[in-house]
């Protein structure tokens, strides 16, 4: 239980986190990827935890229910905000891309 406790902290952290820096900046990159490590270590402690005969804490499993169910929720929120975003930069530098063109006709 103790590193699923850590695995979860170190999940929101990262989750608040990768929403709070820019889209271009390379540390997001690697968030990402450290994301998708933590939800698979968190999946198998809680494959093993399940699987645990005699462990018995309902309480604490639908905890980790919720959990579950909030990471889904702002990781899908984070995506949301990071795809947004580089789609207004995309389409900032298309204007930019255009002026410049327009200033070399001249």
């Amino acid at each position: 239980m103790k590193e699923l406790n850590r695995v979860n902290e170190a999940l929101s952290s990262s989750l608040l986190h990768l929403d709070e820096i820019d889209v271009n900046d390379e540390t997001g990159d690697e968030l990402v990827s450290d994301l998708q490590g933590l939800f698979g270590q968190r999946q198998k402690l809680l494959e093993l935890l399940v699987a645990d005969n005699e462990f018995d804490d309902r309480e604490y499993l639908e905890q980790q229910l919720t959990l579950t169910q909030k990471y889904k929720l702002q990781a899908s929120k984070v995506m949301r905000h990071r795809q947004n975003l580089l789609h207004s930069g995309k389409q900032s530098q298309r204007q930019i891309n255009v002026y410049k063109t327009i200033d070399s006709n001249r």
